[in-house]
């Protein structure tokens, strides 16, 4: 009796989008929009040569350009649209949008204090919660993998937001989100394993050796 070929795993490629403006001039930005900079292109350049042997069936991306745009860099040459989802926004910071992070630290510095000690029930004004981020971003990646099992799907979204898919992902507790971190333009993955969505990458960041400003944002800092 021939056996039967197995089946490949459903994977699913996570990667945060290029270096913004915003992330350069230190700036909340969640639900604004923001562009690019040439080193957040050139990173999306990288990204995509790394991932040239990689057969990859679909693309999901948030609607925000700075995902989109390194999605579309990094798969040059492919015959991928990629499918906006809301729910792969990045957390919304409310009246915190494109403020300095250091002008929010002395303008509202008990609320910056509860955000910067990893409080679970801290919310900026009119913005969304940990959980409120976890819970949406886990359920995109779950719809992903569901669309495409045995086939290889990528993510491109934002700093936080992946922080909270994949805190999800490994269970832990809310206070422990941002225990990890997530650079521009770093490879993340999720493989399902059993039945079972399972991290088996973090954080790679192998292919920016060499671009300036490679290294991941300081622990404890949003990375939107």
């Amino acid at each position: 009796m021939p056996v039967r070929p197995r089946k490949p795993p459903t994977r699913v490629l996570i990667a945060r989008h290029g270096q913004t403006e915003s992330n350069r001039d230190g700036r909340f930005c969640g639900h604004a929009e923001t562009a690019l900079t040439d080193l957040g292109r050139a990173q999306a350049a990288a990204l995509g040569r790394r991932l040239g042997e990689v057969p990859i069936a679909a693309c999901y991306t948030s609607d925000f350009s700075r995902a989109v745009d390194t999605a579309a860099i990094a798969l040059a040459g492919r015959e991928i649209t990629p499918r906006v989802d809301l729910h792969l926004r990045e957390i919304s910071y409310g009246a915190w949008e494109l403020e300095r992070e250091r002008d929010i630290a002395r303008s509202h510095p008990e609320e910056f204090a509860r955000m910067r000690s990893e409080d679970p029930a801290w919310q900026p004004p009119g913005g969304e919660t940990i959980a409120q981020v976890r819970a949406r971003t886990h359920a995109a990646l779950l719809r992903v993998a569901h669309r495409h099992r045995h086939e290889t799907a990528l993510v491109v979204a934002h700093g936080t937001a992946i922080q909270c898919m994949l805190a999800e992902v490994l269970g832990m507790r809310p206070e422990f989100t941002f225990r990890f971190a997530v650079a521009n333009c770093a490879l993340s993955e999720v493989t399902v394993l059993r039945g079972k969505p399972t991290v088996t990458l973090l954080n790679e960041t192998l292919h920016l050796r060499g671009l300036q400003g490679e290294a991941a944002d300081a622990p404890g800092k949003r990375q939107a």
